[in-house]
Protein backbone atom coordinates (compact mmCIF):
# COMPACT_ATOMS: atom_id res chain seq x y z
CA UNK A 1 0.00 0.00 0.00
CA UNK A 2 1.39 3.23 -0.99
CA UNK A 3 2.27 6.65 1.09
CA UNK A 4 -1.22 8.82 -0.98
CA UNK A 5 -3.30 5.84 0.97
CA UNK A 6 -1.73 6.08 4.32
CA UNK A 7 -2.36 9.89 4.48
CA UNK A 8 -5.85 9.21 3.31
CA UNK A 9 -6.21 6.54 6.08
CA UNK A 10 -4.48 9.20 8.83
CA UNK A 11 -6.88 11.59 7.88
CA UNK A 12 -9.88 9.56 8.30
CA UNK A 13 -8.99 8.78 11.70
CA UNK A 14 -8.59 12.27 12.63
CA UNK A 15 -11.88 12.94 10.88
CA UNK A 16 -14.12 9.94 11.97
CA UNK A 17 -16.37 11.59 14.38
CA UNK A 18 -17.39 14.03 12.31
CA UNK A 19 -17.51 11.05 9.34
CA UNK A 20 -20.01 9.73 11.87
CA UNK A 21 -21.78 13.07 12.13
CA UNK A 22 -22.76 13.26 9.16
CA UNK A 23 -23.91 9.67 8.25
CA UNK A 24 -25.91 10.21 11.40
CA UNK A 25 -27.28 13.89 9.72
CA UNK A 26 -28.16 11.91 6.47
CA UNK A 27 -29.83 8.62 8.48
CA UNK A 28 -32.21 10.70 10.51
CA UNK A 29 -33.97 12.05 6.74
CA UNK A 30 -36.96 9.19 6.32
CA UNK A 31 -36.67 8.93 2.74
CA UNK A 32 -39.27 6.57 2.90
CA UNK A 33 -39.73 5.58 -0.36
CA UNK A 34 -43.24 3.02 0.12
CA UNK A 35 -44.56 6.50 1.52
CA UNK A 36 -43.86 9.44 -0.53
CA UNK A 37 -43.18 12.80 1.26
CA UNK A 38 -41.24 15.82 1.02
CA UNK A 39 -38.28 13.95 2.88
CA UNK A 40 -37.25 12.36 -0.60
CA UNK A 41 -36.74 15.67 -1.68
CA UNK A 42 -34.38 16.76 0.94
CA UNK A 43 -32.75 13.44 0.97
CA UNK A 44 -32.01 13.75 -2.91
CA UNK A 45 -30.85 17.32 -1.80
CA UNK A 46 -28.90 16.34 0.68
CA UNK A 47 -27.05 14.05 -1.00
CA UNK A 48 -26.57 16.81 -4.03
CA UNK A 49 -25.09 19.40 -1.97
CA UNK A 50 -22.42 16.61 -0.17
CA UNK A 51 -21.30 15.31 -3.65
CA UNK A 52 -20.83 18.83 -4.77
CA UNK A 53 -19.01 19.46 -1.57
CA UNK A 54 -16.42 17.28 -2.16
CA UNK A 55 -16.25 18.17 -6.18
CA UNK A 56 -18.65 16.28 -8.04
CA UNK A 57 -21.03 18.08 -10.97
CA UNK A 58 -24.73 16.93 -10.01
CA UNK A 59 -27.72 16.35 -12.09
CA UNK A 60 -31.23 15.38 -10.21
CA UNK A 61 -33.03 13.64 -13.10
CA UNK A 62 -36.28 13.35 -12.66
CA UNK A 63 -38.61 10.45 -12.36
CA UNK A 64 -42.41 10.79 -12.98
CA UNK A 65 -43.92 9.93 -9.76
CA UNK A 66 -41.22 8.94 -8.06
CA UNK A 67 -37.75 10.20 -6.38
CA UNK A 68 -35.06 12.15 -8.65
CA UNK A 69 -31.97 9.60 -9.93
CA UNK A 70 -28.66 11.75 -8.64
CA UNK A 71 -26.20 11.45 -10.94
CA UNK A 72 -22.68 13.16 -10.35
CA UNK A 73 -19.37 13.40 -12.71
CA UNK A 74 -16.19 13.66 -10.75
CA UNK A 75 -12.93 14.11 -13.35
CA UNK A 76 -10.17 12.50 -12.17
CA UNK A 77 -6.14 12.27 -13.52
CA UNK A 78 -6.06 8.66 -15.71
CA UNK A 79 -8.01 6.82 -18.20
CA UNK A 80 -10.32 4.85 -15.69
CA UNK A 81 -13.79 5.12 -15.21
CA UNK A 82 -15.97 3.59 -11.42
CA UNK A 83 -19.03 4.00 -11.22
CA UNK A 84 -20.80 3.69 -7.82
CA UNK A 85 -24.30 2.43 -7.16
CA UNK A 86 -26.36 3.17 -4.05
CA UNK A 87 -29.88 4.32 -3.00
CA UNK A 88 -31.28 6.84 -0.76
CA UNK A 89 -34.77 5.58 -0.13
CA UNK A 90 -35.14 3.13 2.94
CA UNK A 91 -38.17 0.59 4.67
CA UNK A 92 -40.67 2.15 6.23
CA UNK A 93 -39.83 1.29 10.40
CA UNK A 94 -42.96 -0.53 10.92
CA UNK A 95 -43.49 -1.98 13.14
CA UNK A 96 -42.31 1.56 15.07
CA UNK A 97 -43.36 -0.33 18.35
CA UNK A 98 -41.13 -2.91 18.44
CA UNK A 99 -37.87 -0.07 18.00
CA UNK A 100 -35.78 -0.01 20.88
CA UNK A 101 -34.99 3.76 19.71
CA UNK A 102 -37.00 6.73 17.47
CA UNK A 103 -36.06 4.73 14.25
CA UNK A 104 -35.02 8.42 12.53
CA UNK A 105 -33.38 9.49 15.54
CA UNK A 106 -30.05 8.06 15.13
CA UNK A 107 -28.96 7.03 18.07
CA UNK A 108 -25.65 6.13 18.74
CA UNK A 109 -24.65 3.89 22.10
CA UNK A 110 -21.35 3.08 22.59
CA UNK A 111 -19.58 1.42 18.86
CA UNK A 112 -23.77 1.14 17.51
CA UNK A 113 -26.16 3.99 15.38
CA UNK A 114 -29.45 3.15 15.35
CA UNK A 115 -31.62 3.93 12.84
CA UNK A 116 -33.93 3.00 9.87
CA UNK A 117 -31.87 2.55 6.27
CA UNK A 118 -28.24 3.06 8.09
CA UNK A 119 -27.31 -0.15 7.12
CA UNK A 120 -29.11 -0.13 3.73
CA UNK A 121 -28.00 1.59 1.86
CA UNK A 122 -27.19 5.24 4.25
CA UNK A 123 -23.21 3.57 5.63
CA UNK A 124 -22.23 3.02 1.93
CA UNK A 125 -23.13 6.63 0.71
CA UNK A 126 -21.77 8.14 3.94
CA UNK A 127 -18.87 5.92 3.57
CA UNK A 128 -18.10 6.58 -0.29
CA UNK A 129 -18.28 9.87 0.44
CA UNK A 130 -15.55 10.31 3.59
CA UNK A 131 -12.90 7.98 1.00
CA UNK A 132 -13.68 10.23 -1.73
CA UNK A 133 -13.33 13.77 0.04
CA UNK A 134 -10.68 12.24 2.32
CA UNK A 135 -8.42 10.89 -1.07
CA UNK A 136 -8.66 14.81 -2.81
CA UNK A 137 -7.68 16.45 0.57
CA UNK A 138 -4.24 13.95 0.71
CA UNK A 139 -3.48 13.25 -2.99
CA UNK A 140 -5.15 15.15 -5.37
CA UNK A 141 -7.52 14.46 -8.07
CA UNK A 142 -8.24 10.31 -7.79
CA UNK A 143 -6.76 8.35 -10.76
CA UNK A 144 -9.53 7.70 -12.47
CA UNK A 145 -13.13 9.37 -13.26
CA UNK A 146 -16.03 8.37 -10.87
CA UNK A 147 -19.45 8.50 -11.93
CA UNK A 148 -21.94 8.53 -8.97
CA UNK A 149 -25.58 6.68 -9.26
CA UNK A 150 -28.04 7.12 -6.71
CA UNK A 151 -31.43 6.55 -6.99
CA UNK A 152 -34.93 7.04 -4.73
CA UNK A 153 -37.43 4.28 -5.17
CA UNK A 154 -35.29 0.78 -4.80
CA UNK A 155 -37.00 0.24 -2.38
CA UNK A 156 -40.04 -0.23 -4.19
CA UNK A 157 -38.41 -1.74 -7.18
CA UNK A 158 -36.32 0.97 -9.11
CA UNK A 159 -39.19 2.13 -10.95
CA UNK A 160 -38.06 4.72 -14.11
CA UNK A 161 -34.47 3.80 -13.16
CA UNK A 162 -34.22 1.78 -16.42
CA UNK A 163 -34.93 4.80 -18.66
CA UNK A 164 -32.93 7.02 -16.58
CA UNK A 165 -29.80 4.36 -17.41
CA UNK A 166 -30.63 4.30 -21.14
CA UNK A 167 -31.13 7.75 -21.53
CA UNK A 168 -27.69 8.52 -19.82
CA UNK A 169 -25.93 5.07 -20.75
CA UNK A 170 -22.63 7.17 -22.18
CA UNK A 171 -21.93 9.03 -18.92
CA UNK A 172 -22.83 6.19 -16.87
CA UNK A 173 -20.75 3.26 -18.92
CA UNK A 174 -17.31 2.59 -16.85
CA UNK A 175 -14.73 -0.16 -16.47
CA UNK A 176 -16.71 -1.20 -13.34
CA UNK A 177 -19.31 -0.90 -10.79
CA UNK A 178 -19.14 -1.05 -7.13
CA UNK A 179 -23.13 -1.62 -5.88
CA UNK A 180 -24.47 -1.59 -2.28
CA UNK A 181 -22.51 -3.53 0.11
CA UNK A 182 -22.74 -7.21 0.63
CA UNK A 183 -22.22 -8.79 4.61
CA UNK A 184 -19.80 -9.45 7.10
CA UNK A 185 -19.85 -12.08 8.66
CA UNK A 186 -19.71 -13.06 12.73
CA UNK A 187 -16.21 -12.76 12.87
CA UNK A 188 -16.04 -9.94 10.89
CA UNK A 189 -14.89 -12.19 7.41
CA UNK A 190 -15.91 -9.79 4.19
CA UNK A 191 -18.27 -11.51 1.36
CA UNK A 192 -18.39 -10.48 -1.84
CA UNK A 193 -21.08 -11.75 -4.93
CA UNK A 194 -20.98 -11.45 -8.63
CA UNK A 195 -24.37 -11.22 -8.95
CA UNK A 196 -28.09 -11.01 -7.82
CA UNK A 197 -31.21 -13.05 -7.74
CA UNK A 198 -34.42 -11.87 -9.49
CA UNK A 199 -37.54 -10.93 -7.92
CA UNK A 200 -41.55 -10.60 -8.65
CA UNK A 201 -43.44 -9.15 -6.01
CA UNK A 202 -47.44 -10.79 -5.60
CA UNK A 203 -50.33 -9.69 -4.56
CA UNK A 204 -52.99 -12.63 -3.99
CA UNK A 205 -56.73 -11.96 -2.94
CA UNK A 206 -60.16 -12.94 -2.83
CA UNK A 207 -63.62 -11.94 -1.47
CA UNK A 208 -66.00 -14.77 -0.86
CA UNK A 209 -68.68 -12.63 0.95
CA UNK A 210 -70.42 -9.57 0.48
CA UNK A 211 -69.31 -8.82 3.91
CA UNK A 212 -68.12 -9.84 7.02
CA UNK A 213 -70.51 -12.29 8.82
CA UNK A 214 -70.62 -13.71 12.35
CA UNK A 215 -68.77 -16.47 12.18
CA UNK A 216 -71.69 -19.13 13.15
CA UNK A 217 -72.52 -19.49 9.45
CA UNK A 218 -68.89 -20.56 8.40
CA UNK A 219 -71.03 -23.82 8.64
CA UNK A 220 -72.33 -23.20 5.22
CA UNK A 221 -70.78 -19.84 4.23
CA UNK A 222 -67.62 -19.43 1.87
CA UNK A 223 -64.47 -18.25 3.75
CA UNK A 224 -62.41 -16.08 2.09
CA UNK A 225 -59.01 -16.85 4.45
CA UNK A 226 -59.56 -20.49 3.63
CA UNK A 227 -59.78 -20.07 -0.06
CA UNK A 228 -56.31 -18.04 0.37
CA UNK A 229 -55.07 -20.52 2.54
CA UNK A 230 -55.78 -23.27 0.46
CA UNK A 231 -54.35 -21.85 -2.59
CA UNK A 232 -51.02 -20.55 -0.84
CA UNK A 233 -50.78 -24.11 -0.45
CA UNK A 234 -50.72 -26.01 -3.59
CA UNK A 235 -48.06 -22.80 -4.18
CA UNK A 236 -45.50 -24.05 -1.81
CA UNK A 237 -44.21 -28.37 -1.43
CA UNK A 238 -43.81 -30.29 1.60
CA UNK A 239 -40.00 -28.77 1.41
CA UNK A 240 -40.56 -25.27 1.05
CA UNK A 241 -39.62 -25.45 -2.22
CA UNK A 242 -42.10 -24.13 -4.89
CA UNK A 243 -44.40 -26.21 -6.34
CA UNK A 244 -45.71 -23.82 -9.25
CA UNK A 245 -46.88 -26.11 -12.19
CA UNK A 246 -43.60 -25.46 -15.23
CA UNK A 247 -41.66 -23.43 -13.26
CA UNK A 248 -38.93 -26.05 -13.59
CA UNK A 249 -38.72 -25.51 -17.18
CA UNK A 250 -37.86 -21.55 -16.88
CA UNK A 251 -34.56 -22.04 -15.95
CA UNK A 252 -31.48 -24.74 -16.88
CA UNK A 253 -30.69 -27.35 -14.43
CA UNK A 254 -27.06 -26.78 -11.93
CA UNK A 255 -24.33 -27.77 -13.47
CA UNK A 256 -21.56 -29.68 -12.11
CA UNK A 257 -19.71 -26.43 -12.08
CA UNK A 258 -21.86 -24.18 -10.30
CA UNK A 259 -22.76 -26.98 -7.79
CA UNK A 260 -19.27 -27.41 -7.13
CA UNK A 261 -18.43 -23.62 -7.15
CA UNK A 262 -20.77 -23.27 -3.83
CA UNK A 263 -19.43 -26.28 -2.07
CA UNK A 264 -16.96 -24.56 -0.14
CA UNK A 265 -19.44 -21.56 0.93
CA UNK A 266 -20.91 -20.78 4.44
CA UNK A 267 -24.67 -20.32 4.85
CA UNK A 268 -25.83 -17.38 6.51
CA UNK A 269 -25.11 -16.56 9.94
CA UNK A 270 -28.10 -17.73 11.77
CA UNK A 271 -28.04 -16.75 15.71
CA UNK A 272 -30.09 -13.54 15.16
CA UNK A 273 -32.81 -15.98 13.67
CA UNK A 274 -32.65 -18.67 15.46
CA UNK A 275 -35.33 -19.03 18.54
CA UNK A 276 -33.63 -20.08 21.48
CA UNK A 277 -32.34 -24.00 21.28
CA UNK A 278 -33.66 -24.51 18.02
CA UNK A 279 -32.14 -23.74 14.39
CA UNK A 280 -33.05 -21.30 11.80
CA UNK A 281 -32.67 -24.06 9.09
CA UNK A 282 -35.30 -25.56 6.99
CA UNK A 283 -34.75 -29.62 6.79
CA UNK A 284 -32.00 -30.58 4.74
CA UNK A 285 -28.02 -30.93 4.53
CA UNK A 286 -26.02 -28.01 4.19
CA UNK A 287 -24.94 -28.73 0.17
CA UNK A 288 -28.84 -28.89 -0.42
CA UNK A 289 -29.12 -25.72 1.20
CA UNK A 290 -26.55 -24.03 -0.61
CA UNK A 291 -28.25 -25.20 -3.53
CA UNK A 292 -31.24 -23.81 -2.88
CA UNK A 293 -30.21 -20.24 -1.64
CA UNK A 294 -27.92 -19.69 -4.66
CA UNK A 295 -28.64 -21.81 -7.36
CA UNK A 296 -33.15 -22.14 -7.59
CA UNK A 297 -36.05 -19.93 -6.83
CA UNK A 298 -37.45 -19.71 -3.78
CA UNK A 299 -41.03 -18.28 -2.85
CA UNK A 300 -42.13 -16.40 0.44
CA UNK A 301 -45.29 -15.69 1.94
CA UNK A 302 -44.29 -11.86 3.06
CA UNK A 303 -47.79 -11.54 4.80
CA UNK A 304 -51.26 -12.26 5.61
CA UNK A 305 -54.27 -10.36 6.07
CA UNK A 306 -58.14 -10.77 6.78
CA UNK A 307 -60.64 -10.47 9.22
CA UNK A 308 -60.22 -9.35 13.06
CA UNK A 309 -56.64 -8.81 14.22
CA UNK A 310 -56.83 -6.64 17.28
CA UNK A 311 -56.19 -8.20 21.04
CA UNK A 312 -59.09 -10.22 22.59
CA UNK A 313 -61.22 -12.90 20.10
CA UNK A 314 -64.46 -11.34 17.62
CA UNK A 315 -66.04 -14.40 16.06
CA UNK A 316 -66.34 -13.27 12.53
CA UNK A 317 -66.43 -14.84 9.22
CA UNK A 318 -64.06 -12.62 7.00
CA UNK A 319 -65.17 -11.64 3.29
CA UNK A 320 -62.26 -10.83 2.23
CA UNK A 321 -58.37 -11.90 2.63
CA UNK A 322 -55.12 -11.16 1.01
CA UNK A 323 -51.26 -12.55 1.21
CA UNK A 324 -48.50 -10.65 -0.07
CA UNK A 325 -45.45 -13.16 -1.88
CA UNK A 326 -42.27 -12.55 -2.87
CA UNK A 327 -40.13 -15.25 -5.54
CA UNK A 328 -36.47 -15.20 -5.75
CA UNK A 329 -35.45 -15.86 -9.21
CA UNK A 330 -32.03 -17.49 -10.58
CA UNK A 331 -30.93 -14.80 -13.42
CA UNK A 332 -31.91 -17.23 -16.45
CA UNK A 333 -35.66 -16.83 -14.94
CA UNK A 334 -38.24 -13.92 -16.63
CA UNK A 335 -39.86 -12.41 -13.99
CA UNK A 336 -43.37 -11.57 -15.74
CA UNK A 337 -43.42 -15.59 -17.29
CA UNK A 338 -42.88 -16.55 -13.51
CA UNK A 339 -45.88 -14.44 -12.43
CA UNK A 340 -47.89 -15.72 -15.52
CA UNK A 341 -47.24 -19.32 -14.85
CA UNK A 342 -48.33 -18.32 -11.11
CA UNK A 343 -51.47 -17.23 -12.22
CA UNK A 344 -52.32 -20.15 -14.66
CA UNK A 345 -51.23 -22.48 -11.86
CA UNK A 346 -54.53 -21.67 -9.68
CA UNK A 347 -56.46 -21.25 -12.29
CA UNK A 348 -55.94 -24.87 -13.35
CA UNK A 349 -56.27 -25.91 -9.57
CA UNK A 350 -60.09 -24.04 -9.41
CA UNK A 351 -58.64 -20.63 -7.78
CA UNK A 352 -60.22 -18.98 -10.42
CA UNK A 353 -61.37 -16.54 -7.63
CA UNK A 354 -58.04 -16.15 -6.57
CA UNK A 355 -57.02 -12.42 -8.52
CA UNK A 356 -53.20 -12.47 -8.53
CA UNK A 357 -51.52 -8.58 -8.88
CA UNK A 358 -47.88 -8.22 -10.00
CA UNK A 359 -46.93 -5.35 -8.04
CA UNK A 360 -43.26 -5.41 -9.69
CA UNK A 361 -40.51 -7.36 -11.40
CA UNK A 362 -36.68 -7.19 -11.07
CA UNK A 363 -34.58 -9.41 -13.57
CA UNK A 364 -31.46 -11.39 -11.79
CA UNK A 365 -27.84 -10.26 -12.76
CA UNK A 366 -24.45 -12.10 -13.49
CA UNK A 367 -21.38 -10.10 -13.58
CA UNK A 368 -17.49 -11.28 -14.03
CA UNK A 369 -15.66 -11.75 -11.32
CA UNK A 370 -12.09 -11.83 -13.43
CA UNK A 371 -12.58 -8.18 -14.26
CA UNK A 372 -10.39 -5.48 -13.36
CA UNK A 373 -12.79 -4.54 -10.72
CA UNK A 374 -13.42 -7.69 -9.27
CA UNK A 375 -9.70 -8.53 -8.77
CA UNK A 376 -9.48 -5.26 -7.63
CA UNK A 377 -12.65 -5.37 -5.05
CA UNK A 378 -10.89 -8.76 -3.40
CA UNK A 379 -7.75 -7.47 -2.85
CA UNK A 380 -9.10 -4.38 -1.27
CA UNK A 381 -11.20 -6.61 1.22
CA UNK A 382 -8.39 -8.97 1.93
CA UNK A 383 -5.86 -5.94 2.80
CA UNK A 384 -7.93 -3.57 4.90
CA UNK A 385 -10.50 -6.87 6.30
CA UNK A 386 -9.98 -10.40 6.08
CA UNK A 387 -9.82 -13.24 3.25
CA UNK A 388 -13.32 -12.64 1.83
CA UNK A 389 -15.90 -15.25 0.95
CA UNK A 390 -16.62 -15.13 -2.66
CA UNK A 391 -20.23 -15.89 -3.43
CA UNK A 392 -21.67 -16.48 -7.11
CA UNK A 393 -24.34 -14.35 -6.67
CA UNK A 394 -26.44 -12.19 -3.72
CA UNK A 395 -29.77 -14.26 -2.91
CA UNK A 396 -31.38 -10.74 -2.26
CA UNK A 397 -32.50 -8.82 -5.47
CA UNK A 398 -32.32 -5.30 -7.10
CA UNK A 399 -31.42 -3.80 -10.23
CA UNK A 400 -28.18 -4.44 -10.94
CA UNK A 401 -29.03 -6.14 -14.35
CA UNK A 402 -29.89 -2.46 -15.76
CA UNK A 403 -26.02 -1.80 -15.63
CA UNK A 404 -24.30 -5.28 -15.35
CA UNK A 405 -26.10 -6.38 -18.64
CA UNK A 406 -27.81 -3.71 -20.18
CA UNK A 407 -24.82 -1.14 -20.01
CA UNK A 408 -22.36 -4.02 -20.00
CA UNK A 409 -20.62 -2.88 -16.76
CA UNK A 410 -18.51 -5.08 -14.71
CA UNK A 411 -20.57 -4.79 -11.31
CA UNK A 412 -19.47 -6.30 -7.78
CA UNK A 413 -21.34 -6.40 -4.08
CA UNK A 414 -18.41 -5.93 -2.29
CA UNK A 415 -18.34 -5.64 1.86
CA UNK A 416 -19.33 -2.64 3.96
CA UNK A 417 -21.39 -2.27 7.28
CA UNK A 418 -24.01 -4.92 6.85
CA UNK A 419 -24.27 -7.95 9.51
CA UNK A 420 -26.74 -10.44 9.46
CA UNK A 421 -27.68 -9.26 12.64
CA UNK A 422 -28.12 -5.68 11.85
CA UNK A 423 -31.80 -5.59 11.67
CA UNK A 424 -31.81 -4.47 7.84
CA UNK A 425 -35.68 -4.01 6.71
CA UNK A 426 -36.16 -4.78 10.58
CA UNK A 427 -36.62 -2.86 13.90
CA UNK A 428 -33.58 -1.31 15.65
CA UNK A 429 -31.57 -1.65 12.52
CA UNK A 430 -28.17 -0.81 13.13
CA UNK A 431 -24.28 -0.48 12.25
CA UNK A 432 -21.30 -1.18 14.04
CA UNK A 433 -18.66 1.56 13.97
CA UNK A 434 -16.00 -0.22 13.36
CA UNK A 435 -17.58 -1.71 10.49
CA UNK A 436 -18.28 1.79 9.26
CA UNK A 437 -14.89 2.60 9.53
CA UNK A 438 -13.28 -0.47 7.73
CA UNK A 439 -15.80 0.39 5.03
CA UNK A 440 -14.59 3.88 4.23
CA UNK A 441 -10.80 2.24 4.01
CA UNK A 442 -11.62 0.02 2.26
CA UNK A 443 -12.79 1.96 -0.72
CA UNK A 444 -9.41 3.88 -0.06
CA UNK A 445 -7.56 0.89 -1.04
CA UNK A 446 -10.60 -0.24 -3.68
CA UNK A 447 -8.94 3.81 -5.56
CA UNK A 448 -5.80 2.86 -5.14
CA UNK A 449 -6.06 -0.65 -6.65
CA UNK A 450 -8.56 0.33 -9.55
CA UNK A 451 -6.69 3.18 -10.19
CA UNK A 452 -3.47 1.52 -10.72
CA UNK A 453 -5.18 -1.54 -13.25
CA UNK A 454 -6.83 0.91 -14.94
CA UNK A 455 -3.41 2.95 -15.89
CA UNK A 456 -2.23 -0.47 -16.68
CA UNK A 457 -4.52 -1.00 -19.36
CA UNK A 458 -4.58 2.50 -20.62
CA UNK A 459 -3.46 2.24 -24.17
CA UNK A 460 -2.06 5.39 -24.69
Amino acid sequence: MGAALERAEELVARRFDDSVAELCECARIPSISAEPSPALEEMADWLGDHLEGVGFTVEAVPVPGHAPVVIGRLAGTGAGRLLLYSHYDVQPPAPAADWSHAPFGATREGDVVFARGICDDKADIAARLNAIRAWRDTNGDLPFDVVWLSEGAEEIGSPGLSTVCVAHADTLRADGCMWESFLRREDGTPEIAFGCKGLVTLELSTRALSADQHSSYAAVFRSAPVRIVQALATLVGPDGRPSIDGLAATYPRPTPGQVEEIRSLELPDSAAAALSGGSAFVDGDRQELLQRLFLEPSINISGLSSGFQGAGSKTVLPARAVAKLDLRLVPEQSPEAVAALLGAHLERRGFGDVTVDVLGTVPGARSDRSSVIGESVLQAARDVMAEPTVYPLVPGSGPMHIVAESLGVPTVTGPGSLRMDSGMHAPDEHIRLGDYRDEIRFHLRLFELFGAAAADQDPR
